[in-house]
């Protein structure tokens, strides 16, 4: 598939995440929270993400920032 943002995953679907658009403020606190280049998430709710075995909500405009794939059918999923 395509890369998109985080704020386009449907609920319930999985995507890896590639990178981010936002300032080094919002990366420095994405990292923070474990969303980081290659970590696959499982998108919870349109702002909230399962990472780590951690749910973790972001605000809708830090998701609009961060790049990622979605996954179909992965085995690493």
């Amino acid at each position: 598939m395509s890369c998109c943002t985080l704020d386009k995953v449907p609920a319930g679907s999985k995507a890896t995440i590639k990178g981010y658009c936002g300032c080094s403020r919002e990366r420095g606190r994405l990292c923070a929270l474990g969303i980081t280049p290659g970590t696959v998430v499982e998108v919870c709710g349109p702002c909230s993400v399962k990472v780590r075995e951690a749910c973790v909500a972001l605000g809708m405009e830090m998701a609009e920032q961060v790049t990622c794939e979605p996954l179909e059918n992965d085995p690493r999923a």
